[in-house]
């Protein structure tokens, strides 16, 4: 009798840690994917768009914010999704580029040379919405001006799961595989 109900308290206390944990990866994923939170936009020497799916909320935010004034420069990462065209708005400079790696940690890297060989000390980047987190991370790591992220609007809900396993890896990745910068 006491072995049986020993099985079954290291039953519910496994579950019970199971379930906490679970929940605590639920909360973790809402407060670095999901609701990622974002700085206002404010006055900065140039624009980077980073580049990946749902590129059109990005672009979209990326060219407002130029053309609203908030930088004369933008940086347009063409990436390496398909059909993604270099955007022309007037009276800014739009520079297109394919970064190496054809990665964010590569798009970080270019705004970085950029802004060194034209002295820009502030860039505002637009990154995905899931996406933010990892774009504060590698900004903050690589630039030592003043920066600024900005989630472009959320995708559909349904895809947010795919986002949020997509991100964990990457973020992963970013802290203990490949640090970059």
């Amino acid at each position: 009798m006491t072995g049986l109900s020993r099985r079954r308290r290291f039953r519910l206390t496994a579950l019970a840690t199971a379930g906490a944990a679970f929940a605590a990866l639920v909360a973790l994923s809402c407060a670095l994917f999901v609701w990622p939170g974002g700085a206002r936009p404010r006055r900065v020497g140039a624009v980077l768009s980073l580049d990946g799916t749902y590129e059109q909320l990005r672009e979209q935010t990326a060219v407002d914010l130029v053309r609203d004034g908030y930088a004369p420069v933008l940086l347009f990462s063409v990436g390496y999704y398909p059909n993604v065209a270099c955007p022309s708005v007037p009276r800014v400079k739009v520079v297109c580029f394919k970064p190496v790696p054809g990665r964010t940690i590569g798009e970080v890297e270019f705004a970085v040379r950029f802004a060194r060989r034209h002295h820009v000390r502030s860039i505002m980047v637009v990154a995905g919405h899931a996406q933010t987190t990892r774009a504060r991370l590698l900004v903050h790591r690589c630039f030592s001006g003043r920066s600024v992220v900005v989630p472009a609007p959320a995708p559909p809900a349904y895809a947010m799961p795919y986002q949020v396993v997509y991100e964990w890896g990457a973020l992963l990745k970013a802290l203990v595989i490949d640090p970059g910068c």
